[in-house]
Formats: C-alpha cells, structure tokens, sequence
C-alpha cells in the first residue's frame, strides 16, 4: 500500500513535525490561529469516542474530554495556582496524564510533560528547578514503587512532611508549593491528590475560567525536556501556535481523517507523539488507543485488533521486539494500514519484519533531536533522515564557521528554521527569543537531491593529534559489523587526545587483548586508522534507549573506565 502515499511524515522528540512535501516549502502557511482551548471546545458537544485507553477500561468521548478537562482547570486554580504558573506532569500514557496537560491550557498554565521514571532526587530537584515549577503532577513510576515520586520529593525537601497543602516552603525548591498525587491509594502529608483537585472544581467556578479567546496563539504553552543524549536536559518553550500547527501540518497532509484509528506505543511524554495524538482527534474527529500506560505495551497487538487500528504509532527498537512476538505467536496486522517510525533510524532486519507481518504498512521516521525532515518510500531509511517539509527550511553551515557555502555531500553544521510565522523561544529560563534559525548541534551532509544523512553530534566530534577531523560513524559502523561484540561507540576526551573504542563485547567469557587485536586488524583490511586504545565495558550509559556519549567521555576522564 506504500505507493499509493504521496506523502510521508514522521515526528521528532523535541517536538518539530516532519515530513515530506513535493511541492517547495511556501512562504507562508495558511493554517487558523488558535489556542488549544479554541481547538477543545470546537469539538464540546459531540458525543463520539475520541480517545481508548484499553488498560483503564476507559473510553472518554470528546464531549467528556470537555468536561474533565474543565473541571480539572478549574480545580487547579481553585487550590491556588495562578495563571502562568508552571505544572510538571510527571506520567505515561495515562488517561489523566492528557487531561492534566490540556485542563493546563485552558486554566492558562503552562504544562511540562515528563517521564516518571526519575532514577533518583538529583535528577528530580534539576529538574523542578530548572523549569522553576509551582506545581508538580506525580503518576506511577512503573520501574518504581507507588510512592516513588512522593519518597524522592520528601529526599529533597522534607518540610514537605509538615506543609499545609498548596504551601509548601521549600529551602531547595522555593518555586514549588502544590505537590498532586494521582495514585489515589497513597495518601500523604502536604499533597493533594488528583481527585481532590478535581472536586474543587464547580459550575462557578468553571464560569470564571479565564477568557482564551483574548489570548494571543503565540503565547507560552509547553516547556519541554530534551532527550538528553549529549549533555544534560534542557527546556524548550513552544507556544500554542507551534504546537497547534505542527499537528495540524501532518494531520492534514498525511491524511488523517474520521476514518482513522491511531495506536499509540510510544510515550505522551514525548512532546511531539502528544501533539500528534492527543490534538489530531480535535482536528480530524479520528480516534487514537492507547494499549497500555508504560511506553512499551505487551498487550498491543491485542488492542490494534481490537479497535481495528489503522495507524500504529512506534519507534524502530520497540517495534522490533513487537514484531518478533507477534511472529511467534503467528499474528498478522491485517488492519494495519500505516506504521510511522519515530525517533530512530530503522534497521534492514525491522523493514523485512514489517513487510512479513503486515503487507499493506508504509513506515516513517526521523532521527531524533529537533530535525523537521523526513523521508518517504523510496529514501535509504537505514542511513538519511529525508529532506525539510513544507512550513521549515534546512541549512547547513562549514564546520569551521566561516560564511562559505557547504558543497554537496561536504558535512556542515544543521541549522533549523523554525515554523514559518515564529520564532524559536529559546530554552528556560529564557523563553522570549526572537531567533528563526536554530542550531540542532548535529553534524549533516546533503545529497544532490536534497536528501540529508545526520552522522553524528558536534559535541561527539574528534580531532586528532593533527587536528584532523576523524569520521567516528564510519569506525564505529565497521567494528559493529565484528560477531564478537554487542556495540562500540569511538570517543576522544578533546582535541589531540587519543581515539578510544569503548566496546561491549557479546560474551561476558572474552579475552581482552586477543580481542583488542582482531577490531584493530579489522581497521587495518579495511584501511581504516585504528583506534590509539580500546576499552571494554558491560553496557553504554543511556536515556530512554539513546547512548550518552559525553557520560562515556566523562566516565574515561575520571578513570571509571579503564584503557589499554
């Protein structure tokens, strides 16, 4: 079914749509301005389901959406947030957490979606502190105990114990007062939990909600995390215009329509999958399923079935595993009629996959950070990311910073330019930038047809003692064809010093030299430059399946990995 699309678009993390356009990016993109509260109510009194979510039994129709959605904005201001006030939502895919990201919104909030799963108090007070958060919306951290979110709040500021709810005092965390608790079970000091906010709330109260038609579309609306693969998170700010117009953009042009059923594997968290998914049933009147609330649900293919999905939602690693039991268990994807990729670049054994277990699928993708390209089914999806869709603009600039004009297939620095008719309004605490252009920190060469191919990220760049520019991607794709090891990432911790393989060998039994020696042949009859020293280690520091190579960097400046 893949050559009856004339289009193709993928998503991001970051929150930028892609895709893919025949025609050439217009000067201006005729799209309606609203706020997502106008975008809601258009859709207040219609009575059809708009959003499944099998595990919670639940099925919210958009009149219902409405109406939660009201009384949960109304709650929130009625314990004592203020309008502009910032709320983290930390949650997966669960029916509250959407409700508490679009009640933000219409209470004149701004929301931050974040993944639960804080592996410990640092991560969380960095958190709340750079986003300078009021409030913060605990849900289960399914790698966790229930109470997980609440014991790491209590780490970082027991007063919490003695605070009044809605006052709390924090010496760490002065921003914060209001702490919620969604797991209704777990009741403790100084916290509110979700159902009381909700029961706040009233008919008066909800009549004095403020008046979002006076709001301006580029007002702030979303601050959200990066992924945080080449240096510690940071918070971009998107406003109402950016986010509305980028699901709107691949809303329309890729199709979606009533007819539509979108499954969801991949986590709201993410800003871009909750643009696309909880936003697209307003624009289309299509329905969207989610199986489950963790971002990698056993229970999927059970509920594509199910619900008849049109449109599953995944990325290239989950669907891989997804793929592999639904083989087993003899199951075929009938209904599927579209799979989009996002957030990695596919690999052969997952193309095969998807056309033996579902004909009739045309899949996208993109590579993850903040690149609004995509490619369609005639792209190399195993190496390039496609090329600018209509609304954005790609560029790439000499690494070395002069004004020259890049030649093709040269690498350059990718610069962005944000959707037409805004600017990007840079990252917390500075959110009132003014700039068009962005720079994405990703290394790019551009093909003869436009097509681009991401290699690596500037801060992952090594020169050696030459200062010579060393094509890491190309050493590590070599050495990661070698059966005796899992993965290698080639790191350098600065100019001119040594070139390490950082290696994680296949079986725990290896012998070290003996190894070190067949990956330096390797280089040698392949006519590569070999790396100065090797390291071997159990496993790559990652975040959300992304290697962090500056923590590798890190981890060899400190000695917590040894060389030889």
């Amino acid at each position: 079914m893949a050559e009856f699309f004339q289009q193709t678009f993928c998503i991001d993390y970051n929150g930028w749509v892609t895709g893919v356009s025949k025609a050439p990016p217009p000067k201006q993109i005729d799209f309606d301005s609203q706020t997502i509260p106008q975008l809601i109510y258009t859709k207040a009194d219609m009575d059809r389901v708009a959003a499944v979510f099998d595990a919670e039994k639940q099925s919210l129709t958009f009149s219902k959406i409405v109406s939660e959605m009201e009384s949960l904005a109304a709650g929130f201001l009625s314990i004592g947030l203020k309008q502009g006030d910032r709320v983290l939502v930390a949650g997966s895919n669960h029916s509250q957490v959407m409700l508490c990201a679009l009640a933000c919104s219409r209470a004149g909030l701004v929301f931050s979606l974040a993944n639960p799963n804080y592996s410990n108090s640092y991560s969380l007070k960095r958190a709340l502190e750079l986003g300078e958060f009021q409030c913060i919306v605990c849900f289960r951290a399914h790698q966790f105990e229930a109470d997980h979110l609440n014991n790491l709040l209590l780490e970082i500021s027991p007063e919490l114990m003695r605070s009044r709810k809605g006052q709390l005092k924090s010496e760490l965390l002065p921003k914060l007062t209001h702490v919620i608790l969604a797991e209704e079970e777990h009741k403790h000091a100084g916290t509110f939990t979700l159902s009381e906010v909700f029961l706040k709330s009233s008919k008066d109260k909800i009549a004095k909600l403020p008046d979002f038609s006076k709001w301006s579309s580029h007002k702030l609306a979303c601050l959200q995390f990066t992924l945080g693969t080449t240096g510690a998170p940071k918070l971009i700010a998107l406003s109402h215009y950016q986010m509305l117009n980028g699901a709107r953009a691949v809303a329309a042009a890729f199709g979606i329509n009533d007819k539509h059923v979108l499954a969801c594997a991949l986590p709201i968290f993410r800003i871009a999958i909750f643009n696309l998914i909880c936003l697209s049933p307003f624009l289309t009147e299509c329905r969207i399923v989610f199986p489950d609330a963790t971002p990698l649900p056993k229970n999927l293919f059970s509920s594509v079935s199910k619900y008849k999905c049109t449109t599953l939602l995944s990325n290239g690693a989950a669907l891989r595993l997804l793929l592999k039991i639904s083989q087993t268990q003899r199951v075929k994807l009938s209904a599927l009629e579209n799979i989009l990729l996002i957030g990695d670049r596919v690999s052969k054994e997952v193309l095969k996959l998807i056309k033996l277990q579902a004909e009739n699928v045309g899949y996208l993708l993109t590579e993850t950070g903040s690149i609004p390209l995509m490619g369609d089914q005639n792209s190399d999806f195993t190496r390039n990311v496609g090329k600018p869709i209509a609304g954005y603009e790609a560029h790439l600039i000499p690494l070395d910073g002069s004004e020259n004009q890049v030649e093709t297939g040269k690498l350059g620095k990718l610069l962005i330019r944000v959707y037409y008719g805004s600017t990007f309004m840079g990252y917390a605490p500075d959110t009132k930038g003014k700039e068009k252009w962005v720079d994405t920190g990703d290394i790019a060469r551009m093909d003869e047809n436009g097509a681009i191919e991401v290699v690596a990220s500037e801060e992952d760049l090594i020169y050696d003692k030459n200062n010579c520019l060393v094509e890491h991607w190309n050493l590590e794709r070599l050495l990661n064809q070698n059966d005796l090891i899992k993965g290698v990432q080639v790191v350098s911790r600065g100019r001119g010093q040594p070139v390490t393989a950082v290696c994680v060998a296949r079986s725990t039994q290896f012998h070290a030299a003996k190894l070190k020696d067949e990956l330096k042949s390797m280089c040698r009859s392949h006519h590569f430059v070999a790396p100065d020293v090797f390291a071997f280690v159990d496993d790559f520091p990652r975040v959300h399946t992304k290697i962090q190579k500056f923590r590798i960097r890190a981890m060899l400046e400190s000695g917590q990995i040894s060389v030889f």
